[in-house]
């Protein structure tokens, strides 16, 4: 008996980055954080995705409700459960108008929200497993799209508001993060040939009194007009509903 295909990517993940600096206070909390700044996490849950057609093209950065990805880890088996990320739509987020995203599968059920600005994509909020993270201000998770480019870099600061356990638990914590997009490269992944923007990210927990306590390095890789095609996680896009509207990219 033939056992069932792995999943790989090409070219191989990078190194994992440093670990993390054990902090004596509220290291629940913190580890919540690493987790969140991590991205999805695996889970075993079966997907359940609805594939929806959509009717308008795709902007250089997907924002369109309906819009659907399904990704798994590295080296999985392609008959393993997936984690599917859809962007559910528009909500009122404090006053304010932002896209919500849902992820779920592989243990994952989190709800962020975004918005597509002129100057790049910025994210508000998350909640997962009954912990919501709030980002004053909010992160910036990518650039305008003339600075996406190799060598292209943005960083910022931001305090991560953090509310666990139907809020008995409240820690609020200063973050400071870098993106710089390192490459430009063709990659094979079972979702096809893709030429995507290779980023590097960092993030650094600064406590009271400005020392590090914390510090992550990853890197994701990123197609216009398609979406993330490698999370954080190092799991792969493997399908998903937006390519066949995304128009040609100049």
């Amino acid at each position: 008996m033939h056992s069932a295909p792995r999943l790989t990517a090409s070219p191989d993940a990078p190194r994992p980055g440093r670990q993390p600096v054990q902090v004596a206070r509220a290291a629940t909390l913190l580890g919540l954080v690493a987790l969140l700044l991590a991205a999805c996490a695996p889970s075993g849950d079966a997907p359940r995705v609805g594939v929806e057609q959509l009717t308008e093209p795709i902007s250089f950065y997907p924002n369109q409700t309906g819009a659907t990805w399904e990704y798994l880890p590295n080296g999985a088996r392609l008959t393993d459960p997936r984690t599917s990320v859809q962007i559910v739509g528009p909500t009122v987020v404090d006053g304010e108008v932002w896209v919500a995203w849902h992820a779920r599968g592989r243990g994952l059920d989190e709800t962020s929200y975004r918005q597509v600005r002129a100057d790049g994509v910025w994210l508000k909020r998350q909640e997962r497993l009954g912990t919501t993270y709030t980002f004053d201000p909010p992160l910036r998770e990518y650039p305008s799209q003339a600075e996406l480019r190799v060598g292209g870099l943005w960083t910022g600061k931001t305090t991560v508001h953090i509310s666990a356990d139907a809020g008995k638990q409240d820690l609020t914590l200063a973050v400071d993060y870098t993106y710089m997009v390192v490459d430009k490269r063709k990659v094979t992944v079972p979702a096809g040939e893709l030429e995507v923007y290779v980023i590097d990210f960092i993030s650094r927990t600064i406590d009271e009194n400005g020392a590090v306590t914390e510090e992550l390095t990853q890197q994701s890789w990123f197609s216009p007009y398609l979406g993330d095609v490698r999370l954080r996680s190092n799991q792969v896009l493997v399908g998903t509903n937006v390519s066949a509207l995304a128009p040609q990219e100049p």
